[in-house]
């Protein structure tokens, strides 16, 4: 350790550092500089025009941390913003070099053997990335005298605490302290846990509270309290009364729940960073993620030879990513290795809490098992608490205060104190919640869901809460659906993407057994738009065509006619003529039957679309027309300019492009008005099309790739994909085939993910637009490396280029 007396400086250009005080000057002001990349200056500096390698950079700034080489990169750039970009020169694939000349005063530092400054645990296994939290916290250590780390359960509070209090020791002459609470079972030990930590005694007459706030008055230290959740308000009672009584103590506190008292400063600890699912990764990406690397390394200290592969990578990365990147529980994991396979492991995770047992022999008992972990955060909340949690279960991808009202008010739970519950256990840190479009949307981690549900059965709420979940969501899609054809439809699709998990378990209750199909088939119809916008036509046509099949779904009223006529809407859109023509006509028959003349409009309409698409003119022709003749006697405009949008259809189908350029623009002045941006999307693009056939190219890229903005603002992947392959043919047509290839190629890997194929009547032109792009392009290998490279391509990025 150095001495307090010493006091070596260094001067370059009109800088001055000042190591013992950890301060850097210019011109004699302080200069805001980061902890870290003070260390990293003071290493460079004391080597001036040396190289200093890497590895001795990473001990010295990060000792005994794992990092990437871009947190170096990221101190090191940060540095130059302070003392210019060329005195840091970069050695390549080696380190760095500091190259102002640097003057060095003051009395060289005296080396002295302190006795013990620290009771930290020194760690038996590496600590992983936490990077950013660690450069985040050592500045707020330094801004604030009280900071309390949050977090849930078993994601690794104690353990960033030690290793920030290892980091910062040298700031504490008088040392850092670790007083850990969590065997504490009465409240009243805890200032006697402190005291006897700092080896002090209690004193006849005088409190020992005020002992220890005597003794901290004159010390500059760092006091960690660990695991203080349970002995909160003691913890906070001692701690206000000796921050008060010292100018220089500093206190951690570790803790699912914040002391709240003045002066704290919260910091939650999130979860380690974790890949999504579905997406694919090679090992090399999926060990970028800390989870990933936690469970790597802890894998291996079980199998030594254990290793991530392309045959094992995408199960790490579900494991990692299920259970929500909380370390023990991917400790708790990772143990398994030694026993089963991880692919095995991952299957196993819908039994969390019978595999993930096993842990550390000397573990406090509640890190053992991940189920005693939430077990004791269960066990210190209030009944109405449990009930709310429990209740909350049903919900998946969160929910809105609103939804929480309807499904979580009950027995034990009064509407009034609802907010208040919820925020109590976001306090907890058993719920988390994040601003949601000027909201607060409320969620849990999926252990956590796991538990909760358990405890909701074992309560026999189970059945009650579903219901109201359900019944929840069906009122929600109603009012919804009435929305998604007006000018906010947007903002409506955008909601029920949010609800998209609600929704599907709502449907999934509704098909179960006990569960109302009825309501389910009316959820399910309700849904239709946004299926259809957002290009889930398989899952919609799955979710109605199992609930039309019901026993209890098979009377003939609207109800079912309307369900038919969503489905058949999306066998149309998957090609699926024949399903679609027989959903239409059952449809049909019912709406008539029962004299509803506008249902049997709209049904009419569909007919036609599906005629269109099979290239039966005529036919289409006859059905659009009888419908729009309906909906003008009943005034439905929004019907009339759908009709519009076929006949022009049918008439560029038939080369008379002037009338379908009239039709579409008469609809689109029409929906202008009414707002369906997706039927303006689809005339735009029309039109798009009609002034590239008549040569009009640089109309047509505008409107096409406004319609493909509006497209990707709508989320509607197939119409996106038809679009892209509109701006290929233009891209063809103004003699620039590799663009087009690439076009093509992206628009093939939307209509294969969507098992969306061209209609029929498309299918010609498209092979013979595609054949002639690989004509112009004279390179077969050419042809297919655009293809690929359009295949692996977002649409987005199309914007910038649809009128290169």
């Amino acid at each position: 350790m150095v001495a307090e007396s010493s006091s070596v400086r260094y001067r370059f250009a009109h800088f001055e550092l000042q190591p013992t005080e950890r301060r850097l000057l210019e011109s004699g002001a302080p200069v805001s500089i980061a902890p870290r990349a003070l260390d990293l200056l003071t290493a460079l500096v004391e080597r001036a025009g040396h190289l200093v390698t890497k590895d001795e950079l990473f001990e010295r700034v990060w000792p005994k941390v794992i990092v990437e080489e871009a947190a170096l990169q990221m101190q090191v750039s940060a540095l130059r913003k302070i003392v210019g970009r060329d005195a840091i020169v970069t050695i390549t694939r080696r380190g760095y070099r500091f190259t102002p000349s640097v003057a060095r005063t003051g009395v060289e530092p005296t080396v002295v053997e302190p006795g013990p400054q620290h009771n930290l645990p020194q760690p038996l296994t590496s600590f992983i990335g936490r990077e950013m939290q660690m450069s985040d916290l050592e500045g707020l250590l330094s801004r604030t005298r009280l900071l309390t780390l949050t977090g849930s359960g078993g994601c690794g509070k104690t353990r960033l605490a030690t290793q920030l209090a290892s980091e910062v020791k040298d700031r504490f002459p008088d040392g850092i302290w670790l007083v850990e609470l969590a065997a504490l079972a009465d409240p009243m030990m805890v200032p006697n846990a402190v005291a006897q930590m700092l080896g002090l005694r209690e004193h006849a007459g005088k409190h020992l509270t005020q002992t220890i706030a005597d003794h901290l008055a004159s010390r500059h230290l760092l006091l960690v309290l660990d695991n203080a959740e349970h002995v909160l308000e003691a913890c906070a009672q001692l701690t206000d009364a000796v921050l008060r009584a010292s100018a220089k103590l500093h206190i951690l506190v570790t803790s699912r729940e914040r002391l709240g008292i003045v002066g704290e400063l919260t910091y939650r600890v999130p979860s380690l960073s974790a890949p999504d699912m579905g997406l694919k990764f090679t090992p090399e990406q999926i060990s970028a993620y800390e989870a990933v690397r936690l469970f790597i390394e802890r894998a291996q200290l079980q199998e030594p030879q254990f290793v991530v592969t392309i045959e094992n990578a995408a199960a790490v990365a579900s494991i990692c990513q299920r259970l929500d990147g909380i370390p023990l529980a991917i400790e708790l994991a990772a143990a398994r290795v030694r026993s089963m396979p991880v692919e095995e492991v991952c299957r196993r995770l819908d039994q969390r809490f019978d595999l993930l047992t096993g842990g550390s022999r000397t573990a406090l008992p509640r890190h053992q098992t991940l189920r005693s972990l939430i077990d004791w955060s269960y066990g210190l909340l209030s009944d109405a608490e449990r009930a709310v949690l429990s209740r909350a279960s049903v919900f998946s991808g969160g929910w809105m205060l609103e939804a929480a009202e309807r499904v979580c008010v009950g027995d034990r739970v009064d509407r009034n104190d609802l907010l208040n519950l919820l925020t109590s256990l976001v306090d907890k840190s058993l719920v988390l919640a994040k601003e949601h479009r000027g909201a607060t949307r409320y969620g849990l981690l999926e252990t956590v869901r796991y538990y909760a549900r358990d405890q909701l059965w074992e309560s026999g709420d189970e059945s009650d809460v579903t219901r109201r979940h359900a019944a929840h969501m069906l009122a929600f899609s109603v009012e919804v659906e009435a929305k998604l054809l007006g000018h906010e439809q947007q903002i409506w699709l955008e909601r029920l993407d949010t609800e998209h998990e609600n929704l599907r378990s709502a449907l999934a209750w509704c098909c179960s057994i006990g569960g109302n199909e009825a309501d389910g088939l009316r959820l399910a119809t309700a849904l239709g738009l946004f299926w259809s916008a957002r290009g889930h036509f398989g899952e919609g046509r799955r979710w109605l065509l199992a609930l039309l099949a019901a026993k209890g779904n098979q009377q003939a009223d609207a109800v079912r006619a309307n369900a038919l006529r969503r489905s058949g809407i999306l066998a149309n859109a998957q090609s699926d003529y024949s399903a679609a023509r027989k959903l239409h006509e059952e449809a049909l028959a019912i709406f008539r039957e029962l004299g509803d003349r506008l249902g049997a409009a709209r049904v009419l309409h569909n007919l036609g679309t599906v005629a269109v698409e099979e290239g039966n003119h005529a036919l289409a022709q006859t059905m659009l027309e009888e419908g729009m003749a309906i909906r003008r006697e009943l005034g439905d405009q929004q019907g009339l300019c759908l009709g519009l949008t076929n006949l022009g259809l049918i008439a560029y189908e038939q080369g008379h492009l002037a009338k379908a350029r009239d039709l579409w623009e008469e609809g689109l002045a029409i929906q202008r008005v009414l707002g369906d941006r997706g039927i303006v999307a689809t005339l735009t693009h029309n039109l798009g099309t009609v002034l590239r056939d008549q040569g009009d190219f640089p109309g047509a890229g505008a409107l096409l790739e406004e319609a493909l903005g509006l497209y990707l603002e709508l989320g509607s992947r197939r119409d996106l994909a038809g679009s892209l392959e509109g701006l290929a043919m233009l891209a063809l047509a103004q003699s620039q085939p590799a663009h087009a290839s690439r076009l093509w190629g992206c628009a093939a890997r939307l209509r294969k993910e969507l098992g969306a194929e061209l209609p029929a009547r498309a299918r010609a032109r498209y092979d013979r637009e595609v054949a002639a792009t690989r004509a112009a392009m004279g390179d077969e290998d050419a042809f297919r490396a655009s293809w690929q490279e359009g295949h692996g391509m977002a649409p987005e990025q199309f914007m910038r280029k649809a009128s290169s």
